[in-house]
């Protein structure tokens, strides 16, 4: 029998990492069914994190050697648990949301998707992707790059992205093309919103019922602060900028900032959230519609 690859790949701020904490927590639990969640670790070496190893995989050039490393971290990952079914989750194998002046909203997309499905060849492969409604991922969207050192405002981030492109319908598109249109299911991050559990056992039925109670209230991770917060990663991000000596030291000063003296005061944030104008979000909320009407009219058996 083939193993098993179930491929969490996205969106980003769609609920991923309160999917992952969830499944880092009861690892054990999920091993015993015979399912494996390749443990995230900031000591562990990029050639030996899959999720990371797998999101590198780019273009021609040295795609052979790329594609012999992740199918042998594969196999010694499948060897070294025993199990019969490896979950591989990372909200970023798609790649990011361009900036203006890309033809595409999700760039890499396509070349991902097929370099993916390469990589993972003879292996039995479903993917799962969650999509979201631009009037809440991009301001989201944004608030995630603030607190990762972007000192923009929201206007002027805004301006850096051509809203007119924005679109989910050709990632979801590449990766049916590459993995086969039945082994992809898309998901609606609205409805994880509304009832996380109830989705999650249709987009991962095996596995949540592998967690059974554990995977009842699933946890709320990474969720969004208000205007004042975001303002405050902003001025920690500018000083950063102007007291660091090298770009290694920037990026060390903002996390020890943002690790020891914003994120403890996150759950203090009462003010407004960061959103779009009404306008703008109605505008975003209908580019939205139009890409789940063409998902669905794409798909042999519709998921969203």
């Amino acid at each position: 029998m083939s193993r098993k690859i179930i491929l969490h790949c996205g969106a980003p701020k769609t609920g991923s990492t309160s999917f992952q904490h969830m499944l880092y927590d009861n690892r054990e639990r999920m091993l015993k069914a015979g399912f494996y969640y390749p443990a995230v670790s900031r000591k562990k070496r990029e050639e030996d994190d899959i999720r990371i190893v797998l999101s590198n995989l780019k273009g021609e050039g040295n795609r052979k050697k790329e594609v012999k490393q992740v199918r042998k971290l594969i196999e010694k990952l499948f060897a070294g648990s025993g199990a019969h079914t490896m979950l591989i989750s990372n909200e970023g194998l798609l790649g990011k949301p361009a900036i203006k002046g890309n033809k595409t909203f999700l760039p890499k997309a396509d070349d991902s998707a097929r370099l993916m499905a390469e990589a993972l060849e003879g292996y039995d492969v479903e993917v799962r992707y969650f999509i979201r409604d631009f009037a809440g991922f991009l301001p989201s969207w944004y608030v995630q790059q603030v607190r990762m050192g972007n000192e923009m405002e929201f206007d002027r981030f805004t301006k850096a992205y051509n809203l007119d492109r924005a679109t989910w319908a050709p990632a979801v598109a590449s990766l049916r093309k590459y993995f086969g249109a039945e082994r992809v299911q898309v998901f609606d991050h609205a409805d994880l919103v509304k009832d996380a559990h109830g989705v999650f056992c249709r987009a991962f039925p095996e596995i949540m019922e592998a967690l059974g109670e554990a995977g009842r209230n699933p946890p709320n991770k990474n969720t969004s602060i208000g205007r004042g917060m975001v303002n405050a990663y902003r001025r920690w991000n500018a000083i950063s900028e102007r007291i660091g000596w090298s770009q290694k030291s920037k990026k060390t000063i903002q996390h020890i900032g943002r690790r020891y003296f914003l994120l403890p005061f996150e759950r203090f944030s009462r003010s407004e959230k960061i959103k779009f104008d009404p306008d703008t979000a109605k505008q975003m909320t209908a580019r939205y519609r139009a890409d789940i009407e063409a998902i669905k009219a794409a798909a042999p058996t519709p998921t969203l």
